[in-house]
């Protein structure tokens, strides 16, 4: 089964600057069993760079608020040197440490950690400012979804 077939691949921001504070576009988890974020830094000046995910009830942001459900997270605090990720501390943020390497930071999030009670389905990924025109970010989202070949996300 090819990788598409199983799982939707949605760009969340594309490579920018972490000059200025970044937001992805929200997206649907309805039809999805789980979500990954792949947040991929690129630091030449050392920053303490918080990743952190919200939730809303539409693609529009409406009622956008943190994700409060803990959730899994992986990091690699130097890509350069090792593809290994480790397992941090489960959370809804995670901030990478104060170096100037190029990172990855990971989140596993099951939809059901939304607050589905209230309506929240969607998720999107923010990125703090770290006030260096140097550094750079890009995210992915990628969907599990529930039925092979599903493109409504």
């Amino acid at each position: 089964m090819a990788l598409i077939e199983k799982y939707k691949l949605i760009q969340a921001f594309e490579p920018k600057t972490t000059n200025a504070a970044i937001t992805s576009n929200y997206i649907t988890l309805k039809n999805s069993i789980t979500a990954t974020v792949v947040v991929n830094l690129a630091q030449t000046a050392g920053h303490e760079t918080q990743i952190s995910l919200y939730q809303a009830q539409d693609v529009g942001g409406t009622g956008a608020k943190p994700l409060e459900n803990n959730v899994p997270v992986l990091a690699n605090e130097d890509v350069s040197a090792s593809d290994t990720l480790v397992r941090q501390a489960d959370g809804v943020s995670y901030t990478v440490a104060n170096t100037a390497k190029n990172k990855q930071v990971i989140f596993h999030v099951d939809p059901a950690k939304l607050d589905i009670n209230n309506g929240f389905t969607c998720l999107n990924v923010r990125i703090g400012a770290s006030s260096q025109a140097t550094n750079f970010a890009s995210g992915e989202f990628i969907l599990e979804n529930k039925y092979a070949g599903d493109e409504k996300n």
